[in-house]
């Protein structure tokens, strides 16, 4: 019986598909079981999905001067 330890080393491969049958059936057995891991999964699918659209587009030179004025700190340099 795997634990959230276990599952939480193999969600890349079980994202991936590529864990053997009787792995991929223990982690969906666990997750059945574990709501803390079904939230890690949804997370980690979450997560694919984001970066798989790319590079987020740079914020305005306006947008980081609002900011740095409102945190109080020096701007970052470019």
């Amino acid at each position: 019986m795997l634990v959230c330890r276990d599952v939480t080393e193999l969600v890349s491969d079980y994202l991936e598909r590529a864990l053997p049958l009787r792995r991929r059936l223990a982690v969906r057995l666990h997750l059945l079981r574990c709501e803390a891991c079904r939230r890690y999964i949804d997370q980690m699918r979450k997560t694919v999905r984001l970066l798989a659209r790319g590079r987020p587009a740079a914020p305005s030179p306006e947008l980081v001067d609002q900011l740095v004025a409102r945190t109080g700190e020096a701007p970052p340099s470019a």
